[in-house]
């Protein structure tokens, strides 16, 4: 006989398996095969007030995955019932190194196995010379031995600083790159950072489980004074073998509008 946990977690993943329906009625939304998710931070001032309400929105607007290192706090029978309420799944984790360290590494574990998210992501480092980020960079590639055994990959997640900031003429992004560490590319960032996205995304074919489909500019994926070629950015990132989009508008987190108008660009991207 199942516990409850078994039946949840059953009752979740059937329903993912076969959740079709969208706010347009039709299969789940991609774009050049890419699925997309939304990172909660989106709607920061909105969603841990009633993350259930949250969730059945996102999922109405139609995207299938959310993001947030503030699920590792949930209850976690909560979250999982909510997620399978609403045919939602965690795409990807971000962890701080404290969240990682021995004494908590095999809670977080845990955690990602429980909610089957295979890519963890470092979501923010910053160090004044390149002598440390050279050693971080070891760090994480330290960590990703450790993760391995578990079938879970580790990752980076950029801001401009790792592009625009130079040592010894080297980006930090340079260092990560040359540590073969895969990355959540923040596409966004990058155009912000005077750099390429679609150039970074050639380079680290096949270590780009993910992009944060962020506006280089305005406040929402497509609108207005964002400066991303997305045709470009998803043909490039299906090519290198990413699967999900994570959509991020930071410019105002106490509005559903931004999520809103990302994914009705998307969902007109396509049908191009």
């Amino acid at each position: 006989m199942k516990t409850r946990r078994e039946f949840v977690k059953s009752t979740m993943l059937a329903m993912l398996a076969g959740c079709t329906t969208t706010s347009d009625g039709g299969k789940p939304l991609s774009v050049q095969g890419i699925r997309i998710g939304v990172q909660m931070w989106s709607i920061h001032d909105l969603w841990k007030k009633n993350p259930a309400d949250a969730f059945h929105r996102l999922k109405t607007l139609g995207y299938d995955g959310v993001q947030s290192f503030g699920f590792l706090d949930m209850n976690h029978d909560e979250l999982e019932k909510m997620l399978a309420d609403n045919g939602l799944r965690i795409i990807d984790m971000p962890f701080y190194m404290k969240t990682v360290a021995p004494d908590s590494f095999h809670k977080f574990v845990e955690f990602c196995q429980r909610f089957q998210i295979h890519f963890v992501y470092e979501p923010y480092a910053k160090f004044p010379t390149g002598a440390e980020w050279r050693k971080h960079a070891d760090e994480l590639v330290a960590l990703r031995e450790k993760f391995k055994p578990y079938g879970i990959r580790v990752g980076y997640h950029n801001h401009p600083h790792e592009l625009r900031e130079r040592f010894d003429n080297k980006s930090p992004l340079e260092y990560l790159f040359e540590a073969g560490l895969d990355m959540e590319l923040d596409v966004g960032h990058v155009k912000l950072a005077d750099d390429d996205p679609v150039r970074w995304l050639e380079r680290l074919r096949g270590r780009v489980p993910s992009i944060h489909a962020k506006p280089a500019g305005g406040s929402s994926v497509g609108g207005e004074g964002d400066a991303n070629d997305w045709n470009r950015i998803f043909v490039t990132a299906a090519a290198s073998g990413t699967k999900w989009a994570i959509v991020e508008c930071e410019t105002r987190c106490d509005t559903y509008a931004d999520v809103e108008a990302s994914i009705a660009f998307l969902r007109g991207l396509s049908r191009m």
